[in-house]
């Protein structure tokens, strides 16, 4: 894959890393603060996924990812580690809490996260963004600036990154499989 980049999109670690590792396909974003209008837009197709601690609780994640959740730690310089890319699949609204709950295997966050998702500008649908991730071939080291912090989904990085020898978190028969599991859910058959 030979693709240059300079966005991306901040997320949980343990999610970042979920996603990398092949066992989430689904970002839950209802936008931060300081999004236009408080409100989650796909600003970027292809993105690199830039890890944050912020917010990231063990009460809103599935039992059984704690321990991915509980096995990072933020860096100890002043520095982001970019391990993974992403590229958008496709991506639906949600109105309600059931919908997202029948889509739990598709992600790590438990009741509470979705439920905490919603209350948020609970007039506003969530976005549901189906994401291929890609695991980059070796870290990649940025020095920390004040553009990475606050409540903001999307991130212009400056430098253009090479995600040259990027491999797929999932191979393309099981993504495939995945994404017409979850467009079943969203867009049932009448």
């Amino acid at each position: 894959m030979r693709v240059h980049a300079n966005t991306a999109l901040k997320e949980w670690a343990a999610i970042c890393t979920a996603l990398t590792s092949g066992c989430q396909l689904l970002l839950i974003r209802k936008g931060g603060l300081r999004e236009e209008g408080g409100v989650f837009r796909v600003e970027a197709e292809r993105f690199f996924l830039l890890p944050t601690f912020e917010h990231q609780r063990p009460d809103l994640v599935l039992p059984e990812h704690l321990p991915l959740l509980n096995s990072l730690t933020p860096p100890e310089h002043d520095t982001v580690k970019l391990t993974g890319y992403g590229v958008t699949h496709a991506f639906y609204r949600a109105e309600t809490e059931e919908q997202v709950r029948a889509l739990s295997t598709f992600h790590i966050g438990n009741e509470n996260y979705v439920r905490q998702r919603f209350d948020y500008n609970p007039y506003d649908p969530l976005t549901l963004l189906v994401v291929r991730a890609y695991c980059l071939p070796k870290p990649v080291e940025l020095p920390y600036t004040k553009a990475f912090g606050g409540c903001k989904s999307w991130i212009e990085l400056g430098d253009t990154i090479t995600v040259d020898g990027a491999e797929p978190a999932l191979s393309d028969e099981a993504f495939g499989v995945r994404c017409r599991e979850i467009d079943a859910i969203m867009r049932p058959s009448s």
